[in-house]
C-alpha cells in the first residue's frame, strides 16, 4: 500500500519533466503544449524567443509572455503565448509551463518534439493529474472527478462531478474519519490503560456513537444509485416485435430522422445508439432489432444484440402496435424481453400508432403485462404525430428519480469503487456493533473500527495500492 504525501508540509515533489499536448488533436484556434517537472523553466528558456528574437533568461511566474518557439537552429516554429508557473502554486505542485500555439496538429507536434529534444519525456495518460495527486494537490476522489468532468455529457453529470472536485465528498469522508478516530482513540485508551484515572467512554454511549456513524454511512451509500445515473446517464432500450414503430419512436424522441423507417418488418438489424438529454440527464437511447424467430443468420445476430441491450438497460420501453390485436408474436417477444430484464423491473409498455383505428385496447393489454410482472400501465403513443412522446419522457424521468431520492447538495457516490468501500465500512461498523452485543472485549471493537478507517483512507487515497492508481489514471487522456 502506498502512503501519499498530504501536501501540507515540505517542498513540492520534482521529478523528470514530462510534456504532452493537452488539447484535443485536430483543427482549432488554440492548442496547448504542457510541461511539468524540475527542468520545465530551463526547457522554456531554450525554446522561447521574444518578439525581437532574443532569448529570455528570466520569466515571471504566472505571467503570460508573447514570442516564438524556435528549433535547434533558431528558426521559428510558431508564434505563441507562454506561461511559466512555479511550484507549489500549480496544478501538479511542480514547475509547470503551458505554451499556447496555433491549434493545428502539425505545429503542436513540432512544438512537442522540440520539448522532447530539450530533455522532457512524453507524459503517460493522466500523468499530470497523477502527479497532482501524489503531491497532495488533489485526493483520489477529486482525481476521479476530473475525468468525469471531461467526459460528462449532461448538466447533472457536470454538477455531480464538480461537487466531487470541489471536495464535498472528500470533506464528508474526512468528517467521518475524524469522528471514527475519536471513537477509536477512546476504545484503545480503555484497552491500553484500564486502571488509569482517565475518562473512558461507556458502552451505552459507545453504542450510540457507532450507530449514528453507521446511519451517516448508510445515508451517503444511498446516493450511489442516482449518482451513478447522473454520472453515466441512463440506458433506455426500445424493444418489441418487428414493425411496431421502434425506430419511429427513436426519431420522435430525438426530433430528427436518425433511424431508417420502412413498412417492411425487420428493417433494423442492429442496435442504434443515440443520446438524448432530459432535465439535465443524459439518456442513451438504444433502438433494437425486432424480437421474433430469426429468418436468417444476420437477423439472429441482431436479435442477440437486442437481448444484450435489454439486459444492460436501466429502462426498457416495450412497444406494441395498437392498430393490430395482441398476438402470439407479441407474446413471444414480451416473454423474451421480460426474461432478459430479470422479471420486468423498469419495463414500460407503450401502445404505438394511436392515430390509427385501435384494435389493441389498453384494457386488453393490462392483464397480459401484469401477468409478466410489468406493473406499469401502458402509455398510448403516436410516434407519427408525437402524441405521447412527452409522457414517455416524464415516465423515464420519474423512474430515474425512483432509483434513489433526488440528490441534494451534499456528498454523492458516483462509482462502483466508492460503493464497495462504503459497503465495507458498513460491514465493519456492523461487526463492531455485533461485538458489543456479544459483550466481547474491546480489542475486537477496535479491530473493526480500524478496518472501517482503512476503507475511508483508501477512498481518498491516503493509503492506496499502486494497481488502483494505475487503473484510475489510465482512464485519463494524455495531457491531463
Amino acid at each position: 500500500m502506498r502512503q501519499v504525501n498530504n501536501g501540507q508540509s515540505g517542498p513540492a515533489q520534482q521529478e523528470e519533466t514530462i510534456a504532452a499536448i493537452s488539447t484535443p488533436m485536430g483543427e482549432g484556434g488554440i492548442g496547448i503544449v504542457r510541461l511539468s517537472g524540475i527542468t520545465s523553466e530551463q526547457i522554456l528558456t531554450n525554446l522561447f524567443r521574444g518578439p525581437g528574437g532574443k532569448p529570455r533568461k528570466r520569466f515571471e511566474s504566472h505571467k503570460v509572455s508573447y514570442g516564438f518557439v524556435v528549433d535547434e537552429a533558431g528558426g521559428k516554429i510558431d508564434e505563441v503565448m507562454a506561461t511559466l508557473m512555479r511550484a507549489p502554486l500549480t496544478y501538479t505542485r511542480e514547475d509547470v509551463v503551458e505554451i499556447s500555439c496555433h491549434g493545428g496538429s502539425a505545429v503542436l507536434k513540432k512544438v512537442l518534439r522540440r520539448t522532447l529534444q530539450l530533455g522532457a519525456r512524453m507524459a503517460e495518460p493522466g500523468e499530470f493529474s497523477k502527479r497532482a495527486f501524489l503531491n497532495g494537490r488533489i485526493d483520489l476522489l477529486q482525481a476521479e472527478a476530473i475525468i468525469d468532468l471531461i467526459r460528462t455529457k449532461s448538466e447533472k453529470g457536470w454538477t455531480t462531478a464538480f461537487s466531487q472536485l470541489d471536495g464535498r465528498l472528500s470533506h464528508a469522508i474526512g468528517e467521518l474519519e475524524n469522528r471514527l478516530v475519536d471513537i477509536l482513540a477512546n476504545v484503545e485508551a480503555s484497552i491500553d490503560f484500564p486502571d488509569e484515572e482517565i475518562e473512558i467512554i461507556g458502552n451505552e454511549v459507545l453504542l450510540q456513537k457507532i450507530q449514528i456513524l453507521k446511519q451517516e454511512v448508510l445515508d451517503i451509500t444511498e446516493t450511489y444509485h442516482l449518482g451513478r445515473v447522473y454520472r453515466e446517464g441512463v440506458a433506455v432500450a426500445i424493444a418489441g416485435r418487428p414493425n411496431v414503430g421502434k425506430s419511429s419512436l427513436l426519431n420522435a424522441l430525438l426530433q430528427r430522422e436518425r433511424a431508417i423507417v420502412t413498412p417492411q418488418p425487420g428493417t433494423t438489424r442492429d442496435t442504434i445508439d443515440e443520446t438524448l438529454h432530459v432535465d439535465g440527464i443524459a439518456i442513451r437511447l438504444v433502438d433494437t432489432a425486432g424480437v421474433r424467430d430469426a429468418a436468417d443468420q444476420a437477423e439472429a445476430a441482431g436479435i442477440d444484440r437486442t437481448i444484450q441491450a435489454i439486459e444492460d438497460a436501466d429502462i426498457v420501453l416495450i412497444l406494441f402496435d395498437g392498430s393490430e390485436s395482441f398476438g402470439e408474436e407479441d407474446e413471444r417477444a414480451l416473454a423474451k424481453i421480460v426474461v432478459a430484464e430479470a422479471g420486468g423491473k423498469n419495463i414500460v409498455p407503450v401502445i404505438n400508432k394511436s392515430d390509427l383505428a385501435q384494435k389493441m385496447k389498453e384494457a386488453d393489454l393490462l392483464d397480459t403485462v401484469h401477468a409478466h410482472s410489468i406493473m406499469e400501465d401502458p402509455i398510448m403513443l403516436s410516434a407519427k404525430t408525437g402524441e405521447g412522446v412527452e409522457l414517455i419522457k416524464k415516465k423515464i424521468n420519474s423512474m430515474i428519480d425512483s432509483m434513489g431520492e433526488k440528490l441534494s447538495d451534499g456528498p454523492v457516490l458516483t462509482r462502483e469503487r466508492h460503493l464497495e468501500k462504503f459497503r465495507r465500512i458498513e460491514g465493519s461498523l456492523n461487526s463492531a456493533l455485533g461485538a458489543m452485543e456479544k459483550e466481547l472485549s474491546r480489542e475486537y471493537i477496535a479491530a473493526d473500527l480500524q478496518e472501517a478507517r482503512e476503507a475511508l483512507q483508501e477512498l481518498t487515497g491516503k493509503v492506496v495500492e499502486d494497481s488502483i492508481l494505475e487503473k484510475i489514471f489510465s482512464d485519463f487522456c494524455i495531457g491531463k
